[in-house]
């Protein structure tokens, strides 16, 4: 099998919740390194019959890191082309985390795509003096992040690590007290970057990456360092995407790279998480619970008035309200608020009795 490799020259990151990378990863209709010119069109056959195809890393076939999951040629105008790739790197394994994080960081700066050739699919031809092997077909087999090769101008055309969910990095996990603020609190204003990335799921890049402000979802032990990630600091987290605590105001795209940082600390400690909910199941959990609170701050308030009205504690909707109980239709709903306004009517009735007493 025969490989061809590009240079990275711009890094960006598609959608780091996802893994995804766009990149040039061949050049074509110039001549490479080893002496030879790939036609334009010579992947096409391949992106037709072979997608997805493999993403390995260092060509390594037991080294699998992500799938094409599209490709074609881009036409630069001069006669030469480039071969355009959407990335999707395994994030759910720690080869293709640590891959997605070293083309994003710029760490690996090179492309590098495998294939064989088919009988007939390429030609020796005559460029000036020098006899140059024209490879006019190919049958692609996989595309690799490597360190070095032969072909020239790959970019890496998008990519946005820190504007979302952070990388999961394996830890030892623990189910001790859990609390955030506290948390917080206690790291350093002067924590370095790198720190803050393993404390915290998320980090809004529009904001100082210095700054721990500028991160969201603490879940990991703080004792002078970073520690183990925190059981219950992960499942609340989870919730909060859920739309507990008033919900989350990250980005909707970045929601399901948060849970799945924070579902493999769960996973590593053999707890099963909950699903992750659709934006507006969220949505609905949210008002769900900010329902309830009200209802039981209803259901408090009222409690003071059915402590010393016997007949007032007996009544049935009182009951309702007073176990916390949503009404899930809206003609629960005004049922409900009806029986609250009346509730309410004579809740200050008997504190008006009281004072003049």
């Amino acid at each position: 099998m025969e490989n061809k490799t590009h240079i990275l020259t711009d890094v960006k990151v598609l959608d780091s919740a996802e893994g995804i990378v766009e990149a040039f990863v061949n050049s074509m209709g110039e001549i490479d390194a080893d002496g030879d010119v790939i036609d334009p069109s010579a992947f096409d056959n391949s992106i037709l019959m072979n997608m997805p195809v493999s993403v390995l890393a260092g060509h390594d076939s037991s080294k699998i890191i992500g799938k094409v999951l599209n490709a074609h040629s881009v036409q630069a105008g001069d006669g030469t082309a480039r071969l355009y790739n959407r990335i999707q790197f395994n994030l759910d394994t720690q080869i293709g985390r640590e891959a997605f994080s070293n083309v994003s960081g710029g760490y690996v700066d090179q492309w590098s795509v495998g294939f064989n050739i088919p009988d007939g699919g390429a030609e020796l031809i005559q460029q000036g003096s020098n006899a140059v092997r024209l490879i006019k077909d190919v049958d692609w087999v996989e595309v690799s992040s490597v360190i070095r090769g032969a072909s020239p101008n790959t970019t890496t055309i998008s990519a946005k690590d820190d504007k979302a969910a952070i990388p999961y990095r394996a830890t030892a996990t623990t189910d001790s007290a859990w609390n955030g603020p506290r948390t917080v609190a206690a790291i350093p204003t002067d924590a370095s970057r790198t720190t803050l990335r393993q404390m915290f799921a998320y980090v809004d890049a529009d904001e100082n990456p210095t700054s721990k402000s500028s991160y969201k979802f603490p879940h990991h032990v703080w004792d002078g360092g970073v520690g183990d990630a925190n059981i219950r600091a992960c499942r609340a987290g989870i919730a909060a995407l859920n739309g507990a605590r008033g919900g989350t105001d990250i980005p909707e795209s970045d929601r399901a790279g948060v849970y799945r940082h924070l579902r493999r600390h769960l996973d590593e400690a053999g707890i099963d998480a909950p699903e992750l909910l659709g934006a507006e199941s969220a949505e609905e959990e949210m008002g769900r619970r900010r329902r309830r609170r009200n209802y039981e701050d209803e259901a408090a308030s009222i409690k003071e008035v059915t402590d010393h009205d016997d007949d007032l504690a007996a009544d049935d909707d009182v009951v309702l309200v007073t176990e916390s109980f949503v009404p899930s239709t809206d003609e629960q709903r005004q049922q409900v608020q009806a029986k609250l306004t009346e509730l309410r009517a004579r809740q200050l009735g008997f504190r008006l009795l009281n004072r003049s007493e």
